[in-house]
């Protein structure tokens, strides 16, 4: 429990704890804390290889669906609350960036690779034991958009998840009937139940509860006080001075022993604040004042938490009960501005936004704390820190385009620092200097001209917009872009779109004094190469694709591997120059056997060949069943697929930036209820895991039979594929999806060639042999028609 276990300990002994018949709450509508709830479900997704695959765990959603049906048998409705922005760090940013806890397990990790490329039996378990890679945010992520495709409801609160669920607990008009989450939020006033567990499985199916009111009245007993009602402030600290150790952290002054004495030190010293002063200090520990100050700090977390509204308000807890009239007493008042708990206030629309899940924590965390920190990665390399230098610009171009909206708003936006960034592979902060806000193209779209351009199964794309509307820019009045009113859903989707494209350099922009017959905009090579691949299906991975090509981030070398730690850098050596294969980084070299007879020449061109290809087609998802995947890892495409990751949120973020400042300009009219398709519309909404990039390194890597005298068709080859590859339900469709996708590649990879730098030179020299070696290795596996060399038909 994260309340210390004195507060267990005294329930249990009290016999505190409830159970009741789970038919008590048919029919009705229950908070429950996601993160809580999060921890409970992340047990039944049971897949060692998860942590090296990245992408969503594949037994997430089946762990998921099934215990929401727990829920619908019994006739609960559950509304999943969510936290929203963090309080504002009291720890040093380096601590954070730099955690023991991460580099342990990325060093648990780095053993189970060696036993992985040592062929050891019980590498699986030592992947297992390393614990996955996914994160918080990320399963929390997925875990929304599960809810949102089964129709559940769920919520992201502004700040504090518990804080939102106490305040439905007040609102008379109760959005809820009960609550459900760990025992701090009994804590929390107006919280009187509070639904501790579900026992869906026992015979009858019960769940726990507390009372607040029976605890106090306990404490009160054992204190001989019980003529004395202990207020919810008291009983707060009481509370508080057992210690937390859950989300909020909070040191503990008294032992088991102690705890039910609490109540009646409280009266001895009329608050908790004297009492901790009164304590002897502790030796080399923070000193009193410092533990009083901590104390008053998260009270006043708890006691000022802002919520969501019902009116769609965000409010302290506390302005809320002194506008219902109810009297504070002077221990309640704010002890400190609350910009010091939460950081600077945001408009309500965004408040809205973060509550249906429209836009990202992350973004929102650099522009109230004006700060951006990058933890530990899934896997540290000499090229993902490349990446992070080069998208910084655009991540903090994306960050300041919102502030900038806001400062048109409130001033105070305007008046700080440089933003500053931290890492885990540096001990100092690095200043980002900041840049101007870009004035984006207005763009004249039309319902009926979107109406007229789409054909049946056509849906609002990059593809989509580039090819009908790149040329539908306003012009420039006197130096001023004229604002445009997108009065439709479409209309707005399509200007996000154009909008985000803008910001990335996709078109020519709009002047003054051009003529009036021509063209307001146009397209530059990188749009050029989206409308060339005439490939709707693929438009969000080809605009991925052409950002990896522009900031260098694609190679066809191995990657450099660090140890992500600043005191003992360590650096891996590229295996084809050292002439050894360090295990820990490398498996040994796997080639079809004509190539492993040949000299080293060959070999290096033909494995450059296999990372190439594997690393371009680990961009597109696979359709995969719901089963643990026990098949081929590979290091190096979840290396690259980190990578990958990075620019795919930086890119989510733009999206959902350019998005949120439209709505802040009020430069919309649709209905508000139309802002919860947002989230499932635009793009970059999920990323991809490395599998088909596996599916097609085997294949390129293997001989023809793979290896089985007596696979000699291509039915035989996909049957044997099936076998080894379980987890995908149509690994031939996928590998047709694979193939339609490389000849959109090779359509952008000519279109950007044609641009001098555009192109790393050992890509360029790499691709043509690249492109042949797969065509001849994935002819032999599925029809490629046309498209196969004549020298490689059967």
């Amino acid at each position: 429990m994260p309340l210390d276990c004195s507060f267990t300990k005294f329930l249990e002994d009290k016999c505190l704890m409830r159970s009741a018949p789970l038919d008590k709450l048919k029919g009705t509508r229950i908070a429950i804390d996601a993160h809580n709830w999060m921890k409970v479900l992340t047990p039944k997704i049971n897949e060692p290889f998860q942590a090296v695959m990245g992408g969503v765990p594949l037994t997430m959603g089946k762990a998921i669906i099934q215990e929401l049906d727990k829920f619908k048998k019994h006739s609960i409705t559950p509304i999943f609350v969510f936290n929203g922005l963090p309080m504002i760090l009291t720890q040093s940013p380096q601590q954070l960036v730099q955690n023991p806890f991460l580099l342990e397990i990325y060093e648990k990790r780095e053993q189970a690779w060696l036993a992985h490329h040592e062929g050891k039996l019980g590498c699986r378990q030592l992947f297992e034991q390393a614990g996955s890679t996914i994160t918080s945010s990320e399963f929390q992520h997925n875990l929304i958009r599960i809810l949102r495709e089964n129709k559940v409801e769920f919520f992201k609160a502004p700040y504090m998840a518990w804080a939102q669920m106490a305040y439905w607990c007040q609102n008379k008009e109760r959005c809820v009937h009960q609550i459900q989450g760990p025992n701090e939020l009994i804590m929390f006033e107006h919280v009187e139940v509070l639904i501790l567990d579900y026992h869906f499985e026992s015979s009858p199916p019960e769940f726990d509860y507390i009372i607040k009111s029976e605890i106090k009245k306990a404490l009160m007993l054992d204190s001989q006080a019980a003529d004395t009602e202990l207020t919810d402030s008291q009983f707060l600290d009481c509370c508080l001075l057992t210690g937390l150790k859950g989300q909020i952290k909070h040191p503990k002054h008294f032992n088991h022993v102690q705890f039910v004495k609490i109540a009646q030190t409280l009266q001895k010293f009329g608050n908790a604040c004297d009492f901790i002063m009164s304590k002897p200090p502790v030796e080399n520990g923070p000193t009193n004042q410092q533990l009083a100050k901590n104390h008053m700090r998260i009270r006043a977390v708890i006691r000022h938490s802002v919520v969501f509204t019902l009116d769609g308000q965000c409010q302290p807890m506390t302005h809320l009960a002194a506008r219902d009239g109810k009297k504070q007493d002077e221990q309640e008042r704010v002890p400190c501005n609350l910009s010091d708990l939460w950081g600077h206030r945001l408009p309500n629309i965004l408040y809205f936004f973060l509550s249906i899940g429209a836009i990202q924590t992350q973004v929102l965390i650099n522009v109230v704390q004006n700060q951006m920190i990058e933890t530990i990665p899934q896997m540290d390399t000499d090229d993902y820190r490349l990446l992070l230098q080069r998208i910084l610009p655009l991540r903090t171009q994306i960050a300041h385009q919102l502030i900038h909206q806001l400062g048109e708003r409130d001033e105070k936006y305007f008046i700080r620092g440089p933003m500053t960034c931290w890492r885990w592979f540096s001990t100092q902060q690095t200043p980002i200097p900041q840049p101007h806000p870009i004035k984006l193209d207005e763009w004249d779209i039309s319902q009926a001209e979107i109406s007229d351009k789409r054909v049946e199964g056509d849906k609002v794309d990059f593809y989509f917009v580039v090819k009908h509307f790149s040329k539908k820019a306003i012009k420039d009045k006197g130096g001023q872009k004229p604002l445009q009113t997108y009065s439709t859903y479409d209309e707005v989707t399509c200007a996000i779109h154009l909008k985000a494209l803008d910001l990335l350099g996709y078109f020519t922009h709009a002047t003054a004094d051009i003529g009036s017959e021509e063209p307001s905009s146009g397209l530059s090579m990188f749009s050029e190469a989206l409308v060339k691949t005439e490939a709707s299906e693929f438009s969000e991975y080809s605009v991925l694709l052409i950002e990896l090509f522009r900031t260098r981030a694609l190679t066809c070398s191995h990657f450099v591997y660090m140890r992500p730690d600043p005191a003992t850098e360590v650096k891996s050596a590229d295996p084809w120059r050292s002439g050894e294969r360090e295990k820990t980084h490398f498996p040994p070299l796997k080639l079809p056997p004509v190539y492993m007879h040949q000299d080293v020449v060959n070999q290096k061109c033909y494995e450059c060949c296999c990372l190439l290809v594997s690393r371009i087609w680990s961009l597109l998802p696979m359709e995969l069943n719901d089963l643990p995947w026990f098949s081929d890892v590979s290091k190096d495409l979840l290396a690259f697929n980190t990578i990958v990751k990075a620019l795919h949120k930086t890119l989510r973020n733009l999206i959902e930036v350019v998005a949120a400042v439209l709505f802040l300009e009020s430069r919309t009219s649709i209905n508000p209820y139309l802002y919860h398709e947002l989230p499932q519309t635009l793009p970059f909404g999920q990323e991809s895991n490395t599998s088909l990039g596996v599916v097609v390194d085997y294949i390129m890597r293997s001989h023809e039979d793979f290896g089985k005298s007596e696979v000699t068709s291509r039915s035989l080859r996909i049957a044997h594929l099936k076998e080894k590859f379980p987890c995908c339900n149509n690994i031939e469709k996928d590998l047709h999806k694979g193939f339609r996708f490389w000849l959109t590649v090779n359509v952008i990879f000519n279109e950007l060639l044609k641009e001098p730098n555009t192109v790393s030179q050992p890509l360029s020299e790499i691709f043509r042999d690249a492109d042949l070696m797969l065509r001849l290795k994935l002819h032999r596996v599925i029809d490629l028609g046309q498209h196969a060399h004549d020298d490689y038909k059967e």
